[in-house]
């Protein structure tokens, strides 16, 4: 028999599973908060998939940095999977390396070379790639064709206005969620060995810069990230990002009625979710 606790975390995950499958019920889903709405149920998610999109304007309300150079931008990013409008402009990018994966700037500094690798004596530096030579040449492919002049501005999809569509979307994601979202990636595609691609990465290029390269190359691949031991320290242990191009995003999303979120192997992982989370 269940004890009251197991009672509680089966009936609430029967309201997410039934509620998703019957507040969506004959509903246009091209709707992009309504789909968010209901992947963010069937994944049992704490937190929001977050839409990256351009505006000319900066939203009046919108949380940023209140100047460059003073922060790492991925808790911010964070801030957007909680509930926030954020914003990144030219003057408000944080940190260098964010004002390149942004778009913003043109390099990161003169050297970044050597400090990724082993080459500065002034310095710690990362040891995250062997050769600098190999270093340069992996971010030049990184950088913007052209430089980005308007706000990039990142919210829940939840909250995103009628005509507002996002270029791309990022999940914040723990391993039970990142599984679900990588089997739904290859559920019309499972002889593909590159529609998810995990890579040496800065957590925001992971996020941001990677997926807007594919997108503009037609290629429309999810990007895992928080790789980056630089910025592990920064967001809760068990979170990982998978971020992808809108058109992937709505392309999974059709085939959530059908896929394995109405098995009794899923039901009985969001339970182990509902639970943990609860307990927390």
């Amino acid at each position: 028999m269940f004890n009251k606790k197991e009672k509680i975390v089966a009936a609430a995950t029967n309201i997410i599973i039934n509620g998703c499958r019957c507040n969506y019920r004959g509903k246009n889903m091209n709707n992009i908060t309504d789909i968010a709405k209901k992947i963010r149920g069937r994944l049992g998610m704490e937190y929001y998939p977050v839409g990256l999109y351009y505006s000319k304007e900066r939203p009046a309300d919108s949380l940023r940095f209140k100047e460059k150079g003073n922060g790492c931008i991925m808790p911010l990013v964070l801030s957007a999977a909680k509930g926030k409008t954020v914003s990144v402009d030219a003057d408000s990018t944080g940190w260098n390396c964010s004002a390149f994966y942004f778009g913003y700037s043109e390099w990161i500094f003169e050297g970044i070379e050597y400090y990724l690798s082993d080459g500065l004596e002034t310095r710690e530096c990362e040891k995250f790639v062997k050769d600098p030579a190999e270093v340069k040449k992996y971010l030049e492919s990184l950088r913007f064709k052209e430089p980005v002049t308007d706000v990039t501005v990142l919210k829940p999809l939840e909250n995103f206005a009628e005509g507002e569509k996002p270029e791309v979307v990022i999940f914040f994601v723990n391993a039970d969620q990142l599984s679900a979202l990588t089997y739904l990636v290859y559920f019309n595609s499972p002889l593909s060995d590159d529609r998810i691609v995990t890579r040496f990465a800065s957590a925001c290029a992971a996020a941001v810069t990677l997926p807007l390269k594919y997108r503009s190359e037609n290629k429309y691949k999810a990007v895992i990230g928080m790789n980056d031991i630089s910025a592990r320290l920064r967001l809760p242990k068990d979170l990982m990002t998978l971020s992808m191009p809108v058109e992937l995003f709505e392309e999974i999303c059709s085939y959530i009625d059908e896929c394995f979120f109405n098995t009794t192997q899923w039901k009985r992982i969001l339970e182990r979710n509902i639970r943990e989370g609860a307990e927390r």
